[in-house]
């Protein structure tokens, strides 16, 4: 049954923020898990940011006791989610009605009206997906009518209006054949139905998660991955990429070559640009588009209408990047740069241009990781997490905290 919490109207108005607040226009750094005092968040650190493609709105999950007045589930590694109305400047806590449990990996609806987060509400380690309306406050369940034997989700992912739910299914009785680690399931919220997005294996000890989802909701990008390997690019092929079409049916391999030979290495982290063109992700294979011997992974990014498939070098050469986000239109990749340029850029595919997104105070690049709604559309702003304490003045607390930086208009 379909469970729904009215947790109190806000009234935030009809006014969409700009992309860039108050403050002037050139590039900087703020830290988002504050308190609405400006105070360091003590406790814990905060991770899994996500930011609305106008910029108003960026969720994230904390560990943090002190953001807002009667945080009473203090302990270890109990995050909760947090809200942040760059506009108004309120933060809202708003797992706070399912009770003490951990709640985490929020993300954004495309038309900032909701956001999707896990939350442990069925005993330690069981979560449910819920779904939270901004406007209202009210609160509803996201993973129900699932096949038998499945009774938790994870890891949400939006269409771009809400309607759409993409989740990870997790079983709570023996798995079924062939399977133990999971299925990526779709919710109509509109028409209160669940389907199954990730296909049926063909091999024993396989599972899916990852799922993201078009802006329409029609196809999904999720991973396959196996316990033991002996995917169809061979015993080192431990995980694979594919779309989803539900409504045709077809389950098409994504981290493939051209002429569609299967990738002989694991492939992680899919990505689908709004209209599902798009499908970037990250892959060690070297078969897929050839890559230096040296080479440990690379970002790929496959046009599904066409068939072609490019590799996204990394920063400077660095041939250690990921792929962690993709703009609606599939024309920028938010690449996390590792092994020798650290640090987050924002590479833009049609020009090359690369853009330094995660600079400390003296503006050289500083290490840090994002999560796929990290960046709004235009790559302008983006929204990261890291450990370091010289990414902005006055960092004091020794957390891993959440940052936005801000490009120029």
């Amino acid at each position: 049954m379909a469970v729904a919490v009215l947790v109190g109207a806000v009234a935030l108005g009809g006014v969409e923020a700009p992309a860039v607040a108050a403050g002037g226009h050139g590039p900087r750094t703020e830290r988002v898990n504050t308190a609405p005092d400006g105070s360091e968040a003590v406790g814990g650190g905060s991770f899994n940011a996500a930011i609305s493609p106008d910029g108003r709105y960026v969720a994230f999950d904390s560990e943090a006791g002190n953001l807002v007045p009667g945080d009473d589930n203090d302990g270890p590694l109990v995050h909760d989610v947090f809200l942040r109305d760059r506009r108004t400047g309120t933060l809202r806590r708003i797992n706070a009605p399912l009770g003490p449990g951990n709640a985490d990996f929020a993300t954004i609806s495309a038309d900032g009206r909701y956001v999707a987060f896990n939350a442990e509400t069925g005993g330690p380690g069981q979560y449910h997906v819920y779904v939270y309306e901004i406007r209202t406050g009210r609160l509803e369940r996201a993973d129900l009518g699932m096949d038998p034997g499945f009774t938790g989700g994870e890891t949400p992912a939006l269409s771009a209006d809400g309607r759409y739910v993409a989740f990870l299914g997790r079983q709570a009785t023996v798995p079924p054949a062939n399977e133990d680690l999971g299925r990526v399931y779709v919710r109509d919220r509109k028409a209160g139905t669940t389907r199954r997005a990730s296909r049926t294996p063909a091999k024993e000890g396989r599972g899916y998660d990852s799922p993201r989802i078009s802006a329409d909701g029609g196809k999904v990008a999720y991973r396959e991955r196996s316990r033991r390997g002996g995917g169809p690019g061979g015993e080192r092929d431990w995980a694979d990429i594919y779309l989803a079409d539900l409504r045709t049916g077809e389950q098409r391999q994504i981290d493939t070559t051209a002429d569609g030979r299967p990738a002989t290495s694991g492939s992680t982290d899919p990505l689908i640009s709004a209209n599902g063109r798009y499908v970037a992700f990250n892959s060690s294979a070297k078969n897929i588009v050839p890559v230096p011997d040296e080479a440990r992974s690379y970002a790929f990014v496959r046009d599904v209408r066409s068939g072609a498939i490019r590799r996204v070098d990394g920063i400077n050469g660095n041939q250690y990047a990921d792929a962690d986000a993709i703009s609606p239109d599939g024309r920028r990749l938010l690449l996390h740069s590792y092994g020798v340029e650290y640090g987050l850029y924002v590479k833009d595919l049609r020009t090359g241009k690369d853009t330094l997104v995660s600079p400390g105070t003296d503006g050289k690049p500083r290490a840090a990781t994002a999560g796929p709604d990290a960046m709004t559309p235009d790559g302008r702003a983006v929204v990261f997490e890291s450990h370091l304490d010289d990414l902005v003045e006055g960092d004091t607390n020794y957390e891993t905290d959440v940052f936005l930086h801000i490009l120029r208009r």
